[in-house]
């Protein structure tokens, strides 16, 4: 199987073309967010914070960007675990696929 990793930069670009493409004319600001001490570097989570004002919905977002986090909250564990991500191609093979990110943060309106 082949695994086809994105770095940090690439996955923004990603998500953004994916945002302008589910939501035309919705004005996105995707940044990414390192966290601060403890979760710092030390850690080496990375995350992209995705703002908007108007227009669609968080859980209408969540739905379109959360394929592209690396990590999930299980709350049955307490625990983060890692999100595989896979897909075929048009010639019939299985890609892993790898984004640059851990997390996804949702800043926009509730409904």
């Amino acid at each position: 199987m082949q695994t086809v990793n994105f770095t940090t930069r690439s996955t923004v670009a990603l998500v953004r073309a994916e945002l302008v493409r589910r939501f035309p004319g919705v004005d996105f600001d995707v940044t990414v967010d390192m966290p601060v001490e403890p979760f710092g570097p030390a850690l080496a989570l990375v995350g992209l914070v995705v703002k908007w004002r108007d227009g669609p919905t968080r859980e209408e977002v969540e739905h379109v960007v959360a394929r592209f986090q690396g990590l999930e909250w299980n709350p049955q564990t307490g625990v983060l675990e890692e999100h595989e991500h896979m897909e075929v191609t048009s010639d019939g093979e299985l890609r892993r696929l790898r984004y640059g990110v851990d997390y996804v943060f949702m800043d926009g309106p509730e409904s």
